[in-house]
């Protein structure tokens, strides 16, 4: 083959490799790190409530104890 056609075809190779990754390959590489972000968001979350829950617990015992 000539070597323009083969440099064609190199570059049309590259295109339908492109749009395949943005169209297919990038949505399910979001959609994970979406799913990711919010597992970690809701740890952080539920981990930040149980310790103002346990904060303001034993700041009431210390203050139930002063008055005892």
């Amino acid at each position: 083959m000539d070597e323009s056609i083969k440099k064609v075809l190199f570059y049309l190779g590259v295109v339908a490799a492109l749009f395949l990754f943005f169209y297919y390959i990038f949505p399910i590489i979001i959609k994970i790190l979406i799913f990711a972000f919010k597992a970690i968001f809701y740890v952080f979350i539920w981990g930040a409530i149980a310790l103002v829950v346990i904060l303001f617990t034993a700041h009431i015992v210390k203050i139930v104890r002063r008055e005892i």
